[in-house]
């Protein structure tokens, strides 16, 4: 007998036994009763984690258990290409090597992507064989293998043709200097002095840092609560502007801070996240009166084409000499949302994403856990799974990254001139409409250097997994599984 154990050698011996044995495949034709277990598969952005770990020890205990006792048991092993979250990772070794995802096209960086994600599944796979995990790996699963694509785009398909799927605007943190959206994880706070502006309407006043925004008012907003407010809610207040006579309706809504500023909220949906979500909840208008080119939109009027820190100078000149300007606090200190790399302001810009109606869907969900069909462990928690699945709202499910499996929607250029994409050349990020671009670029190079693609609410698209011609672009976006974590 060996005086100690040698576990890295035994624990070899006793897999490569399990394996020619095939002592945990499961056999849909033994008659026996079924026991069914999906591991959820580790994101392939790195190595597993103890959480990883203990979610498999246990697993394997109750397939091991219920395999003793007589059941077909079958525990089914994969792993997660996990969008965001390996592109989050692996941008961070980039930045260690000075670079970012912006240094390269489209096909360039999802092939190093591919490459970093392939190292990762095969460390996790082989952590998953030395824990002695009792899966049968006849059936593995990586959520980025064909099959798993060809499932995913079919159902997209189905769900779009029974109406579960649309397009509509949601807000997004958007990089000028880039011309591309950034997730929230992608961004960072940072404290910075501003002006404070404190502007009439009418016989209210409100305090902003961005006048330029008010172009693209739709209401001013008071918390109910607040008694200095109260009889103006439900008005309309006239008062003059930099563009003449205007009115806005006043709204009550809890989320209004009474000690910020005056207490009064200039409520431009178009433009802040807080603002957007108070405009669903009132019915509100979008206005955008910043565009993706960082320049002031037509419905800014006499503003339009402007930059927008130009705009913001001249619409503060024009207000202080109206009399509008009460005053301004010229050492407001205040968090900015910026680039986590490069610090560079980021603007929140309403975009056209991909949405699922959730409505018919969260009453099957639920009506399956309160009638007994479908059981949750432990009994307490079936409490959170009702208030999520009666909470929801309709889902945003695309995210602008490269790496994952792309939305199956396709643009023509003939049909969608407005298209607005951003392609690289020579190391240089160019952006534009595709009309305007076409005349000193090649279709080719712009198809081949593609990193980002806009296409607005209206735009005529194609849903199907392969292209249906030569001049078209692909929704340059990729969206993650729906999971529930």
């Amino acid at each position: 007998m060996d005086k100690r154990y040698e576990h890295k050698i035994k624990e070899s011996e006793v897999l490569k036994k399990w394996e020619d044995a095939g002592a945990f495949k499961a056999d849909s034709t033994s008659g026996k009763k079924p026991y069914t277990i999906i591991l959820p598969p580790p994101n392939a952005s790195g190595k597993m984690h103890v959480g990883n770990a203990l979610m498999i020890a246990i697993e394997d205990l109750l397939i091991r258990w219920k395999r003793m006792r007589g059941y077909e048991a079958l525990w089914v092993p994969g792993t997660d290409h996990a969008g965001f979250e390996s592109q989050t990772t692996y941008e961070r070794e980039l930045k260690k090597e000075g670079k970012s995802r912006f240094d390269y096209d489209r096909d360039t960086f999802y092939k190093m992507m591919m490459g970093f994600v392939l190292n990762n599944k095969s460390l996790i796979e082989e952590q998953i064989k030395n824990m002695g995990a009792s899966v049968d790996w006849s059936r593995y699963t990586f959520t980025l293998e064909e099959k798993s694509i060809n499932t995913v785009v079919s159902t997209f398909e189905k769900m779009v043709k029974d109406g579960l799927i649309y397009r509509s605007d949601y807000v997004v943190n958007y990089s000028f200097k880039y011309g591309t959206t950034f997730s929230d994880a992608e961004i960072v706070m940072k404290e910075r002095t501003d002006p404070l502006y404190y502007i009439k309407y009418g016989p209210l006043t409100v305090a902003t840092v961005r006048p330029e925004t008010k172009l693209g008012d739709t209401a001013l907003a008071v918390n109910p609560e607040d008694s200095r407010y109260k009889d103006y809610i439900g008005k309309e207040i006239v008062f003059e502007d930099v563009t003449g006579k205007n009115s806005l309706p006043v709204i009550g809504d809890s989320y209004v801070d009474p000690s910020f500023g005056t207490g009064v909220l200039k409520v431009t949906p178009a433009h802040d996240k807080n603002d957007y979500e108070i405009g669903l909840r009132h019915k509100l208008e979008v206005k955008q009166v910043i565009g993706i080119d960082g320049k002031m939109t037509p419905i800014a009027g006499k503003y339009a084409g402007m930059k927008v820190m130009a705009a913001r100078t001249k619409i503060v000149e024009e207000l202080q000499e109206m009399g509008a300007m009460e005053k301004i606090d010229t050492s407001y200190v205040h968090p900015v949302p910026v680039d986590y790399r490069t610090e560079d302001y980021i603007e929140q810009l309403v975009m056209p994403n991909w949405f699922i109606k959730v409505e018919s869907l969260k009453k099957a969900g639920l009506d399956a856990v309160k009638k007994g069909a479908v059981k949750i462990y432990p009994k307490w928690q079936e409490i959170t799974y009702t208030r999520w699945m009666e909470n929801m709202r309709d889902w945003a499910i695309s995210r602008q990254i490269v790496w994952g499996i792309r939305v199956p929607a396709w643009y023509s250029i003939d049909e969608n001139p407005d298209l607005f994409v951003t392609f690289i050349k020579e190391g240089k990020a160019i952006s534009g409409k595709v009309a305007e671009l076409l005349p000193e670029h090649k279709i080719g190079e712009i198809s081949s250097g593609l990193q980002s693609l806009f296409a607005p609410n209206n735009a005529k698209y194609v849903i199907q997994k392969d292209s249906p011609g030569h001049l078209v672009f692909q929704w340059a976006v990729a969206f993650n599984y729906f999971r529930l974590s």
